[in-house]
């Protein structure tokens, strides 16, 4: 299921286990060699002489390439805890007899075999001992903590139950939610079964369910794009399971069965995968943790000073904006204009509510360095779609095609449609359309380097200033 649908606390478990297995395994190294020499059975110096740096290096070379041989570390492996003990078997075979070969052929030194031993004996012992407590991890923390990730299975009831059936194998870091809709609906129109899709996507982002996986049957294959477009309001990730899937024999393995579940994704962007997503956030807290110590620390008093003398009222301005799965947040800006009640209106060139200060912060774009703030709480990104006021996700919504697939990641501070001259007023529906591309683009061809890009270019931007920016 974790190919299909990523789980945080799995990707996180994984990079916990890939770092924990590293850490230990060296430990145990150190601790046998020293063992070895204290009890004399290995000579120090006759093993430093033939090279003691090298033969670390064979040992985690040895570990590195079973791992990633055997895919240890892999999501199929990772979602459940059976796949996680039988590969770490494997691997742990794989890499004692790998080390254990390379020594006796590359490192001959008294002792030897102690030393082998011992490692095999430490390795072996903290293997056990950590899949041991992983059992608890796996089978405990995720009912006492909540962990599991809700999905939802839309089906015909001929063709939902054997699909349903294969899904409830998941384990416990998921559950699943179906919907069946009954034969009375084969007779409706085109127009009433799209509509009643729309409730079905409605019903489950309310609940918080924003990957959905439907049963493809003939009645509803002419018109999946209206679907998608239907869950792309609802923030709904749509996934399409082939009905053919029901009549398969997956015959009696557990493993075959989840295997052939041919999954079809309305979307497939580089940050739909946990690993990237955890990637970003890493940067983002770094990123943001450095301006907030050392920018915003000084500039907070500063601005906030100027914007006082010049205009009565917060130093911040604070306004409801559209963050990822179209959930509201509370956006921070330095304050620009004087305080007026048309918070929901776009400032326009020459707008009289700007105040002397608030003309320059917009030039320069230094009114959104609190926002630093918003990426620290995990509310927004340093790059992504910019966040739009929740009126005007509304309206727009209903007049540009997949305007809310923007809404499946975080909005940025800044963002590809901004570097590219799009930002500022947008009375023009073609102009927020031509945003919508941009962030659409960014989202599909996501990287790291296309982030720094962007950072790049709006540095750039502030200090030879923007036309639109007023």
């Amino acid at each position: 299921m974790h190919r299909y649908v990523q789980n945080r606390v799995l990707a996180c478990l994984k990079i916990l286990l890939v770092l924990t297995d590293a850490i230990c395994l060296n430990i145990a190294f150190v601790v046998a060699f020293s063992l070895a020499t204290s009890y004399g059975l290995v000579d120090a110096q006759e093993v430093v002489s033939s090279n003691y740096f090298s033969l670390w290096m064979m040992y985690n070379m040895a570990a590195v390439v079973s791992s990633m041989f055997l895919r240890l570390y892999s999501d199929k492996t990772i979602e459940r805890l059976e796949n996680v003990f039988r590969i770490t078997v494997r691997t742990t075979a794989t890499f004692l007899i790998i080390f254990t070969g390379c020594t006796l052929i590359g490192h001959q030194f008294a002792g030897v075999w102690y030393f082998i031993g011992a490692v095999t004996t430490l390795v072996v012992f903290y293997i056990g001992l950590s899949r041991f407590l992983l059992t608890y991890v796996y089978t405990v923390l995720p009912k006492r903590f909540n962990w599991n990730k809700k999905i939802a299975l839309i089906g015909h009831n001929d063709y939902l139950a054997p699909v349903a059936g294969t899904f409830a194998q998941a384990n416990a870091f998921y559950s699943v939610d179906t919907i069946q809709y009954r034969s009375p609906e084969e007779e409706a129109t085109r127009e009433d079964k799209i509509a009643q899709f729309q409730r079905y996507f409605q019903e489950v982002s309310k609940l918080g369910i924003h990957d959905v996986f439907l049963v493809s049957t003939p009645d509803i294959t002419e018109f999946s794009r209206e679907l998608i477009m239907a869950a792309d309001h609802q923030c709904v990730q749509l996934n399409f399971v082939p009905a053919v899937t029901a009549s398969i024999n997956y015959g009696s393995s557990l493993e075959a069965a989840t295997l052939q579940l041919p999954v079809l994704k309305s979307h497939e962007e580089s940050l739909s995968t946990m690993e990237n997503r955890i990637k970003k956030r890493i940067v983002d807290l770094f990123i943001s943790s450095l301006v907030i110590i050392f920018i915003l620390s000084w500039l907070i008093p500063i601005i906030g000073l100027i914007i006082k003398i010049q205009s009565p009222g917060p130093i911040f301005f604070k306004q409801p904006r559209s963050g990822r799965n179209n959930k509201s947040f509370g956006c921070y800006k330095f304050r620009s204009m004087v305080v007026n009640k048309s918070g929901s209106k776009q400032a326009t060139k020459d707008d009289k509510r700007i105040t002397p200060i608030g003309k320059f912060l917009r030039k320069t774009n230094l009114d959104e360095f609190p926002q630093f703030l918003n990426v620290f709480l995990g509310q927004m990104s340093v790059v992504g779609p910019r966040p739009h006021m929740l009126s005007h996700t509304e309206h727009y919504s209903q007049l540009i095609q997949h305007y809310m697939v923007r809404q499946f990641v975080k909005p940025g501070i800044t963002g590809w449609a901004q570097v590219n001259g799009y930002r500022g007023e947008t009375k023009d529906p073609s102009l927020m359309a031509k945003r919508v591309e941009f962030d659409l683009s960014y989202m599909s061809n996501w990287s790291a380097m296309l982030d720094f890009k962007i950072v790049c270019m709006t540095a750039i931007n502030m200090v030879k200033g923007e036309k639109n920016a007023y």
